[in-house]
């Protein structure tokens, strides 16, 4: 459900009752001593757990941008943003022998003085597995499948949701399907081999996202762990989307350094482009993308990541540049009403992707407990797009330190030219500040 904030008095409420909460929990929370007991590592019947967490955001807005307009038609410009939601998350799963029956529900309430947000308690992801025999088994339910070696794309993800580079671990949704998974070790070069096979079927309900047509939607992974490398095929068939295939690596090349590279190509996909003028055009392409990139542990414990990847379906920065100018001149307050509508249309063909660029550069660096923080973490972020030289920086602390509780507070920063694609977001700085409780 999605609608105007009223008076502001649900977003003022979901915060303070939240925080009256989490202030008295927290009051008899604290950092426990370590204890060991075996019986905590034995496999229960039924497991339960989940988290409750509050984020707090300000945004510090391009009120005046084609962006802004796009996203709050219709409303006067403003400056900043304050935004909070709430997010609850559920899992549950039942062990019975060959048989296991698990759930992940998640709902969330978000509210600003433009928009209330507020999505019910759905599943995720959940259903049933059956380990048919030694090595080999067989699911049906919701799931999230993760392909690839990358950490913050992946191009050979071809039955999942995209990932957010923002936050790369955050939770995603699955989609329902049917699957089944061979795997066998071996003595030798080749010493471990897994073959997993799925259908993801659509019938414009089922799987919405995935595909509107009737379709099974068949995909196939082979795993090899040959001569102490990390290796995966990938094909997706023809169905509610175009046929895909491809592969990864990962490869220790020290304890220090790991490698690890993504190719993808994707057959008949549309490609949608449109002029500053407004002229749009579709063709079929055959699409190639890829990523390569590496981890590294220096001596002073701290973590680099960094991948290039290669967008292939993505735009070059004169396409970014002519699509900002039409949005322009579509979004001006003179323009008639069916050029805004326009407008919409084009940025959902592909140009609204969270990156719709052809080049990227990511480059993390992170440190545990940073000058003797104990159970604290600092890092970060860049990203680059290559073609238009825009980019974003995001510095990030954490602390979990007090049982069952993390904090985060990250800021983004954005900034290019004009018509670039970081300099052409809504938003030109975000302050977010976390309080998660795991229960």
């Amino acid at each position: 459900m999605r609608g105007r904030a009223g008076t502001g008095n649900g977003h003022a409420l979901w915060p303070t009752l939240l925080g009256a909460a989490l202030l008295m929990l927290g009051a008899s929370s604290g950092a426990e001593e370590f204890s060991f007991d075996a019986a905590e590592f034995e496999k229960k019947t039924f497991e339960f757990s989940g988290y409750l967490e509050q984020k707090e955001e300000w945004l510090k807005l391009r009120g005046d941008s084609p962006a802004f307009k796009l996203a709050y038609p219709g409303q006067a410009a403003r400056a900043a943003l304050l935004r909070g939601t709430t997010t609850l998350e559920l899992a549950g799963k039942l062990n019975l022998g060959d048989f296991v029956l698990d759930a992940r529900a998640q709902g969330s309430h978000a509210s600003d003085a433009l928009v209330s947000d507020t999505r019910e308690l759905a599943v995720m992801e959940g259903g049933l597995r059956w380990s048919a025999s030694p090595g080999m088994t067989l699911g049906l339910g919701k799931r999230v499948q993760r392909w690839g070696k990358g950490y913050a794309w992946s191009p050979v993800a071809m039955v999942e949701r995209p990932r957010d580079a923002n936050d790369p671990a955050a939770s995603r949704e699955g989609f329902v399907m049917a699957t089944g998974e061979w795997t066998r070790s071996f003595s030798g070069p080749v010493s471990a081999l897994s073959i997993t096979g799925l259908l993801v079927p659509t019938n414009g309900d089922m799987n919405a996202d995935f595909g509107q047509t009737s379709d099974l939607n068949p995909a196939a992974r082979l795993y090899l762990l040959a001569w102490d490398t990390d290796i995966d095929l990938m094909w997706r068939g023809k169905g509610a989307r175009p046929e895909s295939f491809g592969l990864d690596f990962s490869r220790n090349l020290s304890t220090a350094l790991e490698v690890h590279g993504e190719w993808a190509r994707t057959r008949d996909t549309l490609r949608n482009t449109v002029t500053a003028s407004g002229v749009t055009s579709s063709e079929r392409v055959d699409v190639d993308s890829y990523l390569l990139g590496l981890r590294y542990l220096t001596q002073g414990e701290v973590t680099w990541i960094a991948e290039y990847y290669r967008n292939g379906a993505g735009y070059s920065a004169p396409e970014l540049d002519a699509y900002y100018q039409f949005l322009e001149t579509a979004l001006d307050p003179g323009a008639p009403a069916a050029l805004a509508g326009k407008a919409r249309a084009v940025a959902q063909s592909g140009y609204a992707r969270p990156n719709p660029g052809r080049d990227y550069l990511y480059v993390k660096a992170s440190l545990s407990e940073p000058l003797g923080w104990v159970y604290g973490a600092a890092s970060l972020t860049t990203m680059v797009n290559l073609n238009d030289r825009s980019y974003q920086m995001t510095p990030e602390i954490s602390y979990a330190g007090c049982a069952n509780w993390e904090f985060r507070a990250r800021l983004i920063l954005l900034s290019g030219r004009a018509h670039t694609e970081f300099n052409e977001k809504t938003a030109s700085q975000r302050l977010e500040v976390y309080a998660r409780w795991f229960f």
